[in-house]
């Protein structure tokens, strides 16, 4: 019976994906966080403080975007894991919707992994920034991050409830870490998993800028080549080094492609224009929302970032070589048998 309602959201995501429609949506559940990452602001900001959104309200919220069909869900924060009710609000989206997560991994145990994906989970990823472990807990601020990484993959590869499902490894691209992308793929490989990346944005707050070489859309793409864990789409990666050079791509189609909800319920363009916000999905029509949000989209200048959130979709969409960006969708979401290496 399960398998019906699926197909049905499914279809009516491809319709939305062809239609060129809203398809994605960055939604911070809340801003705190156990970890003090260099490359993120939130926790040492007035963000931090704000309330967390409930289930109750994360449920309004998956009800009225369904009105406009079926949307990829990134949830975030701060770290989710630590909202108490993070399991009722996968269930909440999963009626309507394909939620995914991005973690630290530092809370991850076997019981909430398995709870999160027989909740409806779509796919987590686990934010692993370099290999060398002394590397990846000064850049988290914490002792021990990278290990409790690691074992986070484990246990959540270890949980899937569905072939589906996917679990990845994901890596902020920066100034030094060109160099640990390869021995990462490797331990990918050991577990099973995927692996992807995302290039670094300092567009948000005071945060330094950390941009890797001119050079790194090719070593990438060199990369990919030989390693088939890595899934990252190319039309993507190819673009890594024109958007270092130009400090971004343009144009941008957040508002038309994908939108942001805070823990407010404000809706926005993306996560680095959040004291601009277009309305809000608790209180406001979610149709002049979309209406306000492509009115922004044309008229939006800004072209400061390449991060995965719009460059996977806008890859498919408007890119070159949309076959070979297909075939690695197609990678990157193809189902892998549970107990089964990718």
């Amino acid at each position: 019976m399960r398998a019906l309602p699926e197909l049905k959201k499914k279809l009516r995501f491809a319709r939305s994906f062809l239609q060129n429609r809203m398809v994605h949506v960055n939604l911070q559940i809340l801003y705190t966080c156990n970890y003090r990452c260099a490359i993120c602001d939130f926790w040492k900001s007035s963000w931090s403080q704000k309330p967390a959104l409930s289930a109750a309200q994360v449920g309004v919220i998956s009800d009225k975007l369904n009105l406009l069909g079926p949307q990829i869900v990134s949830i975030g924060g701060g770290e989710p894991m630590l909202h108490p009710e993070l399991t009722a609000i996968v269930r909440a989206l999963a009626r309507h919707h394909f939620p995914v997560m991005i973690t630290n991994g530092s809370l991850v145990t076997s019981e909430l992994a398995r709870e999160l994906f027989s909740a409806g989970m779509v796919e987590i990823s686990v934010s692993v920034d370099y290999a060398t472990p002394d590397k990846h807990d000064a850049q988290r601020g914490v002792a021990g991050a990278h290990v409790r990484a690691i074992e986070a993959l484990q246990v959540l590869q270890a949980n899937r409830t569905d072939s589906e499902q996917r679990v990845n490894m994901i890596s902020v691209m920066m100034e030094d870490n060109l160099p640990e992308v390869e021995p990462l793929i490797e331990k990918c490989r050991e577990l099973g998993i995927t692996y992807l990346v995302t290039l670094y944005s300092h567009s948000r707050g005071s945060k330094p800028g950390r941009l890797v070489g001119a050079d790194v859309g090719e070593r990438l793409l060199e990369i990919k080549g030989r390693q088939r864990h890595f899934v990252a789409l190319r039309g993507y990666l190819e673009r890594f080094s024109e958007a270092v050079e130009k400090q971004g791509i343009g144009p941008c189609y957040a508002g038309q492609n994908l939108c942001n909800i805070d823990s407010q319920g404000d809706v926005g363009l993306c996560i680095d224009r959040l004291e601009d916000p277009v309305g809000n999905i608790l209180t406001d029509d979610v149709f002049e929302i979309e209406r306000h949000l492509l009115e922004r989209h044309r008229t939006n200048p800004c072209q400061e970032c390449w991060t995965s959130c719009r460059g996977s979709i806008e890859a498919v969409r408007h890119g070159r070589g949309k076959l070979a960006n297909l075939i690695d969708y197609y990678q990157m979401t193809r189902p892998v048998p549970l107990k089964s290496a990718f």
